[in-house]
């Protein structure tokens, strides 16, 4: 959990899949299988649009967790065409080029202003003071979350993705459950006061779309809207510290940072493959498929390892260490095919502004303590992250 690295090392030599019984999942970590597996339509993130759990070979999920894979099944990270590419047709024009372009001077404005209070109280927490601010209330201001509200996005977003993780006990399972009901109540209260009162929103915009012709539902603008939200700030805070941990530990990269600001384009993705924010994607199999000689029949469940493919010495030299200037950089932390993160190119652009604002108002930005990991291992990440402003 700590440094699972030398563990993928191993996985890598052992072949091109290893089954894993504990969490019964084949698993891939190679780069090419991981690049290519991810654009395979014999694979799915579910597959009841093609099979009933009965066909499929599993069993329903327990009567209780019913309001949490209610929202889960909705959101497009977990639709198949033809659904997911409705849905994300829609939601794509949310996040184009142009629309990223007009947030730069509110999301540079935001980080500058995040990292002042850092600075003017000689430091603190960089995950709660920048890292986790940011990104939330860059989100939330788009899909048109009051201000007063927004507080409570992240305990909402940490307890359900806490499904997300292997195995998840039934108290995790319960708190999410808790936390679905109360979100989706919120925002069943927040579009219909939108219906009345619509505004230059995303969630205005999904509801008209839906009235305009029927192609959304209300659970699926709900689904999309939290999906938006915990996608949308999740990796990016995680993203964050994770890649401050690594700069740390890794001074001379540091300095040669703080001395060439020009690095930040390559040292941002440099960072997000070093220390993967999402170490694991899964997918159902759909139809049998072959990997290197090894039949993976329907039915079964493939966990592609991002953090093991993004250390894959056949595609990135030297993967162990921290190359900040490394151009030829094709990792996969923002995934691939369909699925692609639709909100990469904003999450670029928090991560350049969070660092270009520490870098330049917090130059002897420097560790106050090493940190402690999440006991997490698919969505990786710290507790805090402790920092002096010297």
């Amino acid at each position: 959990m700590a440094d699972p690295y030398p563990a993928y090392a191993e996985l890598r030599a052992r072949g091109r899949v290893v089954r894993y019984e504990p969490t019964n999942q084949w698993l891939v970590p190679h780069h090419a299988d991981v690049s290519a597996l991810l654009r395979d339509r014999r694979l799915g993130r579910t597959y009841q649009h093609r099979f009933s759990h009965e066909e499929f070979g599993r069993s329903a999920p327990p009567a209780a967790h019913e309001p949490f894979r209610t929202l889960n099944d909705h959101g497009m990270l977990d639709l198949e065409p033809p659904d997911h590419t409705r849905i994300r047709r829609l939601v794509s024009k949310a996040f184009t080029p142009r629309t990223v372009e007009r947030l730069k001077p509110y999301v540079r404005g935001l980080a500058d202003e995040l990292v002042g209070g850092l600075v003017r109280d000689g430091g603190g927490d960089l995950l709660t003071d920048v890292a986790e601010p940011l990104p939330v209330a860059v989100i939330a201001e788009m899909l048109g979350i009051p201000e007063a509200d927004r507080a409570q996005l992240r305990p909402w977003s940490a307890a359900i993705c806490g499904m997300y993780e292997l195995n998840p006990s039934e108290d995790t399972a319960a708190r999410a459950v808790r936390a679905s009901v109360e979100f989706s109540e919120y925002l069943r209260e927040l579009i219909a006061e939108r219906r009345g009162r619509p505004g230059d929103d995303l969630i205005s915009g999904l509801i008209a779309a839906h009235d305009e012709d029927d192609r959304l539902t209300e659970q699926e603008m709900i689904s999309t809207a939290v999906l938006l939200l915990n996608a949308g700030h999740e990796a990016t805070v995680n993203a964050t510290v994770n890649g401050w941990w690594a700069l740390f530990r890794n001074p001379a990269q540091l300095a040669a940072l703080r001395a060439d600001h020009s690095l930040i384009p390559t040292a941002i993705e440099e960072l997000m493959r070093y220390d993967t924010p999402l170490q694991l994607f899964e997918r159902w199999v759909l139809d049998d498929i072959e990997i290197d000689g090894t039949v993976i029949p329907r039915g079964a469940e493939i966990a592609m390892l991002f953090g093991s493919a993004n250390h894959d010495p056949a595609v990135f030299p030297d993967p162990t260490r921290l190359d900040l200037a490394r151009a030829d950089n094709p990792h996969i932390s923002f995934s691939a095919g369909i699925h692609y993160c639709i909100g990469a190119p904003l999450a670029r652009l928090e991560l350049t502004a969070s660092m270009t604002a520490l870098l330049n108002r917090a130059p002897t930005l420097t560790l106050a303590k090493d940190p402690t990991r999440k006991p997490n291992f698919v969505i990786r990440g710290l507790d805090g992250l402790s920092v002096e402003v010297r």
